[in-house]
């Protein structure tokens, strides 16, 4: 992100002081971020200004796009910080999330479109290979957050939306907010605990909830029943109906607890079971009693939701022969199972714990063996751990003075660990750089 120069700096005596409670200075300083989309130079249109007092300086978002208001509003910001210091901008003392700052009279500046219309991304992946490109936008409150995709490239019109997610979260908490929007969420199957192997891909949640059982017909005779454990609604709404798509497999029913499965008899034909690993219970003898001890030939393969695949990475440790995550595509959560399945067959294919282990290591064997023929072909070079941090929030959508903020460190410094990446990853901006990096 490249910005425009300020106007030099005055002294920092009295006099000085009394010219920055005036807007008339502010007006030639304020000035608008931009950034390359597409090989494009755009520029947002909130302004923002550097603020310097007592030796600190930082930049602050101003969330107004008319120039003189956002002069009015560094005048009055750069008061509140005479009169009760850098707290005034709303900083928490050893917080990791970024400050928001605040405006005169106390009003929250997220109640802003023009807020939101600052921290518009369009995300990498999709959840279904078709769908038309978005902008989403990650909301944060009450120490949760995650991404939600907007449904328009309209930028007013996705703005407005931020705003209403923001304002139902805000005052209706997460889980309304969640039954109502779509989310964006990282599903990870994880196939073996040692070696780690995992397969996740992209989804967008399905506002409402989802029904027990299914009807049977004709089509399910030769396919694999799925079956599903997930207490949030649209999470198990969402994984029901992208299991189905896998040609030769039917997610015939989900169950919000793990004691629900003694609903399940024989009858039902269990074929693989996708089991939330965060519930209680997962590993105690409550599954083993209402499932495995019935039905002991189905797999059970266990999943979670992350916010992002960088959660799903930093989650992954105490395995002591290796790692093995790969991205499927959009929709795909049982890809790897794909060719196990005949859908031709006259009858029900058979998948028990043997078979479905041989299936997942036949898969990741060939993963490896495709990188280790393309040596050439390396991933990223050597990032220091905070060059990795800075690449970690930026691809999170973060500007640069909340990168500043979470790593407690200075705008400057940001900028300077940007330059040395896109030396690095051979990149000319923050798009490039942002696109490089996810690909790891």
């Amino acid at each position: 992100m490249s910005k425009q120069a300020a106007t030099d700096w005055i002294g920092t005596g009295e006099e000085a002081a009394d010219q920055r409670l005036e807007p008339v200075y502010w007006r030639t300083r304020v000035f608008r971020n931009s950034y390359v989309r597409a090989g494009k130079l755009h520029r947002v249109r909130g302004w923002s200004a550097k603020i310097q007092y007592q030796g600190v300086r930082r930049t602050v978002s101003l969330g107004a796009v008319d120039q003189d208001v956002a002069a009015a509003k560094a005048a009055s910001l750069f008061a509140n910080i005479q009169q009760h210091g850098w707290l005034a901008l709303g900083q928490r003392e050893g917080s990791t999330q970024p400050s928001v700052a605040a405006v005169p009279g106390g009003i929250d500046p997220r109640e802003s479109v023009d807020y939101w219309r600052l921290r518009l991304v369009e995300r990498k992946y999709r959840a279904a290979s078709n769908a038309k490109p978005e902008f989403s936008c990650r909301i944060e409150h009450a120490g949760a957050g995650c991404y939600f995709p907007l449904g328009t490239l309209n930028e007013a019109h996705a703005a407005e939306e931020s705003l209403s997610i923001f304002n139902s979260v805000v005052g209706e908490g997460w889980e309304v907010a969640a039954a109502r929007h779509r989310r964006e969420l990282t599903l990870a199957l994880f196939w073996f605990g040692s070696p780690f192997c995992c397969t996740y891909t992209t989804i967008h949640t399905r506002p409402g909830g989802a029904k027990r059982l299914g009807n049977r017909d004709k089509a399910d005779a030769v396919s694999v029943n799925v079956f599903a454990v997930e207490p949030d609604g649209t999470v198990a709404a969402t994984l029901r109906e992208l299991t189905s798509e896998v040609p030769g497999f039917d997610c015939r029913g989900t169950f919000a607890d793990i004691g629900s499965l003694r609903e399940l008899g024989q009858a039902d034909e269990p074929g693989l079971l996708l089991v939330s690993r965060g519930l209680q219970g997962f590993s105690g003898e409550e599954l083993d009693a209402c499932f495995k001890q019935r039905f002991r030939d189905c797999p059970v393969v266990p999943f979670s939701t992350f916010e992002d695949s960088e959660q799903l990475f930093n989650s992954t440790a105490g395995s002591q022969h290796g790692y093995f995550l790969h991205r499927t595509p959009p929709g795909r959560v049982l890809h790897l199972l794909e060719q196990h399945t005949d859908p031709e067959a006259k009858s029900k294919p058979r998948l028990n714990a043997a078979n479905l282990s041989r299936r997942v290591r036949q898969y990741f064997k060939k993963q490896v063996d495709f990188l280790a023929g393309n040596p050439e072909e390396n991933t990223l070079p050597h990032l220091t751990p905070r060059e990795h941090q800075v690449m970690t929030h930026l691809s999170r959508g973060a500007l640069d003075k909340e990168i500043a903020e979470m790593l407690q460190i200075s705008a400057w410094t940001v900028h300077n660990h940007l330059k040395n990446i896109y030396e690095k990853l051979g990149v000319q901006n923050r798009t490039e750089a942002v696109m490089e990096y996810l690909q790891k």
